[in-house]
């Protein structure tokens, strides 16, 4: 054995100097050398000119190895310009192809250093993801042309004009490009021309990969398959390369399902950590949701009428269903209550799941509540993460069940205006103020807000002198960010950890609702931000008192989660006393937006199984959160366990005695049939849960109904009908894309700049 290893070691040796021995290095002309070194002087001239750009507070301390690699460009560029380096056409064929196969990571590292990344910063499996994603498009090209010098330049030549292209948007408008900025590019080359561009480092770098990438390709040899069998079998793999991936990506949910999908919250973070071009690959998939099965536009109101009538078919024309009793008997009172709804950030009940036993109760308020309140388990649409779903199915109506996994309804499908509960207040004469005390531009929420009719959105940058806020989102030093704002605002206790704290939260509520226009009717929308995921660390401006009592693991993140929990209570319980003693009629409804992402063991334990043993129904309980309805006058009282976000703003407008659209009618009325719909099933009114597959489920009719009203609200906006979604049946006032006007869906970025700077109005 140890002889036949040794002869196969030798016969390796052997070839590997053959190999050497066949290449050859020869100086280029003297033409090619001169201008190799002419250029290979410039980029020298460029990177020690702007040596400011490499060396600067941006990249401390990690500057001088930027300036360094910068400077080891310039020499690989005067090596691959001056030198020709050939291999014996023995080694080439297999020499040029492992080279072809090569390139996608120097393609990737010149996408990346616009991004300012280098690829040992990637995981192996991010990094295994961005080069399958480069592969294909090289794959593609060569299925099409079969030369590889063909294939690399255009490739690269698409990839660095892309690069350059998200680079400079990411500058101007402070996110990355995606899919969709496709369908409004003239107006960003519009937009463009306002803007003054300047050299970076960045820029620097990736131009300088560029030429070595441009050099190379000159260097390789174009290798093509001659016999007609050899290019049918090459074709047929890159194409069954194509059809793998993407079956993929397209075809099933496996990807998301396991974590690889776009980062909604903050696609910029997302490109940066993982990658821009694979990024942008994967947000493709979000782009376009075909309508549903059997889908008219023309048939959505005769969906509502049936719907209705399905339920009581003696319904009167003046009267609606009531949601909470199923019986035709709500009428609007005429009263115009003050409306503030609140979106609890991660505000939860894990003792809802299992047997939970905890040094003092974290939610004794809210557990206390039974007078004027209306309150229970609300069932919404994400794990963990995904604010702005649950955000969008409470103010619209929607579910977002019939979306593409993993899909951000405010990143890639409201371009244009958006009928929701705020339109609905809006036509009955309420102010519209949103107010999230974070970061404003998280889940593209001030272009959202505008198309939804909000006329102010308050944010963090409102609320702490915003050169902070700046500092902190450019370095996000949350040790930094609390000492500046506990120095500069002395004895206001803003943060609880590194967020603001709902109390103080609470208190800016109350600020606004006095401080209102008092002509109108008050509508806030909030959305906190105290209880936010990052457990992993204590901090000292919050006490962590509450601890479990009963379970064997030790669960320190959801022992701070628990505390958090009850500084939450403690301000919803300043907030209600606040308004019991207000004269005018107010509601206010909370609820949270998804359960907290702490150890999995702690809801395992609390389950007393796996959570990959769980049935449908427990499953379901994963995305159980608290809600309330509560007011300072006299409103039915009930407990309701069997809810999803999607149906919460219509309870809301009847609890408030409110007129509701033609579409308020029917999701009152479709709860009688379908009470609870989210992304994992629905709930039927048998108390069964049924997966949307299921096509012997006696509710699938119903929600196929569902789902072509929601195309038609959120997707058909040419064709949609107006008369469904508002109170009037008018098109909203900043509503372009109407049913027989010029569809201008693609505002002009300038336009949006504008309208979100009147959004963010100081508080």
């Amino acid at each position: 054995m140890k002889d036949k290893f040794r002869a196969l070691l030798v016969s390796y040796v052997e070839m590997i100097g053959r190999f050497v021995d066949s290449i050859s290095v020869k100086r280029n002309s003297n033409r090619v050398v001169a201008a190799g070194i002419c250029l290979s002087f410039a980029f020298m001239a460029l990177v020690f000119i702007n040596w400011n750009l490499f060396m600067n507070p941006a990249t401390d301390p990690w500057g001088h190895w930027v300036f360094a690699a910068a400077c080891a460009l310039v020499a690989v560029i005067a090596l691959v310009t001056c030198f020709h380096v050939s291999v014996g056409e023995k080694y080439q064929r297999k020499f040029y192809t492992v080279l072809f196969f090569l390139m996608p990571v120097v393609s990737m590292q010149m996408v990346e250093c616009y991004n300012g990344n280098f690829l040992w910063v990637f995981s192996p499996q991010t990094f295994f993801m961005n080069y399958f994603a480069y592969l294909l498009l090289y794959v593609v090209i060569f299925f099409i042309s079969s030369r590889f010098r063909f294939t690399i330049l255009l490739v690269n030549v698409v990839l660095y004009l892309f690069g350059m292209a998200n680079f400079f948007v990411e500058l101007f408008r402070g996110t990355p490009i995606v899919p969709m900025d496709v369908f409004s590019v003239g107006t960003g080359l519009n937009v463009a021309a306002g803007y003054t561009f300047t050299l970076s480092w960045q820029v620097i770098m990736a131009t300088m990969m560029f030429v070595i990438i441009l050099a190379l390709n000159r260097q390789m040899v174009n290798i093509r398959p001659q016999l007609r069998r050899s290019k049918i079998i090459v074709r047929a793999v890159a194409l069954a390369y194509v059809l793998i991936i993407a079956s993929t990506v397209y075809g099933s949910d496996v990807l998301a399902d396991h974590g690889f999908k776009p980062d909604f919250w903050n696609q910029s973070r997302g490109y940066h950590n993982s990658g821009v071009w694979y990024n942008f690959c994967l947000n493709t998939k979000y782009v376009h949701i075909s309508a549903p099965d059997g889908y008219s536009s023309n048939d959505v109101e005769k969906i509502v009428d049936e719907t209705v009538s399905s339920v009581d078919p003696n319904t009167d024309d003046n009267t609606s269903i009531n949601l909470l009793t199923g019986e035709d008997n709500y009428t609007p009172t005429g009263q115009k209550p003050n409306i503030i709804a609140i979106m609890n950030e991660t505000f939860s009940d894990p003792a809802s799941l299992g047997n939970l036993q905890t040094t003092e109760d974290y939610l004794p308020f809210y557990h206390s509540l039974t007078e004027n309140t209306i309150k229970g388990t609300l069932t919404v649409p994400v794990f963990g993460a995904g604010t702005s779903n649950s955000e969008y199915e409470f103010l619209t109506g929607n579910s977002i069940s019939s979306l593409p996994a993993g899909s951000s309804v405010y990143e890639s499908y409201i371009k244009s205006a958006q009928p929701s509960l705020v339109s609905t207040l809006s036509d009955q004469g309420y102010s519209k103020t949103a107010f999230h005390p974070y970061f404003a531009d998280g889940w593209n929420r001030p272009n959202v807000y505008k198309e939804m009719g909000f006329e102010r959105f308050v944010s963090m940058s409102d609320l702490i002198d915003p050169t902070i806020v700046d500092e902190y989102k450019e370095t996000n030093d949350d040790a930094t960010f609390i000492s500046e704002v506990e120095a500069k605002y002395p004895g206001e206790n803003m943060l609880l950890r590194r967020f603001v704290s709902d109390s103080y939260d609470m208190k800016k509520v109350t600020e606004m609702y006095e401080q209102r226009d008092t002509s109108k009717p008050f509508f806030l929308f909030n959305v906190t931000m105290q209880n936010h995921g990052g457990y992993d660390k204590s901090y000292s401006n919050f006490t962590e008192d509450v601890h479990i009592t009963n379970m064997m693991g030790y669960y320190p993140k959801a022992e701070r989660y628990l505390s958090l929990l009850k500084q939450s209570d403690k301000a919803l319980q300043e907030l209600i006393t606040y308004f019991s003693n207000v004269s005018e009629p107010t509601v206010i409804v909370m609820f949270g937006d998804h359960q907290a992402s702490i150890e999995n063991g702690f809801y395992e334990e609390l389950y007393g199984k796996s959570t990959d043993d769980l049935t449908a129904e427990e499953e379901q309980t994963r995305y159980h959160t608290p809600f309330m309805i509560w007011a300072n006058y006299d409103i039915p009282e009930a407990t309701v366990n069997d809810i999803s976000a999607n149906y919460l703003s219509t309870l809301l407008l009847q609890t408030a005695g409110l007129e509701m659209t033609d579409y308020n009618k029917y999701l009152a009325a479709l709860y009688q049939q379908v009470p609870v719909i989210t992304t994992v099933g629905y709930k039927g009114a048998d108390g069964k849960v049924y997966d949307y597959d299921d096509k012997d489920s006696p509710y699938a009719s119903a929600v196929l109904g569902y789902d072509c009203l929601m195309y038609n609200n959120l997707l058909d906006t040419k064709n949609r009908d107006w008369n469904l979604f508002t109170v009037t049946g008018q098109p909203m006032a900043n509503a372009t894309d109407v049913k027989g006007t010029t569809d201008s869906a693609s505002k002009s970025d300038s336009a949006a700049s504008s309208s979100t700077s009147e959004l963010q109005t100081a508080s």
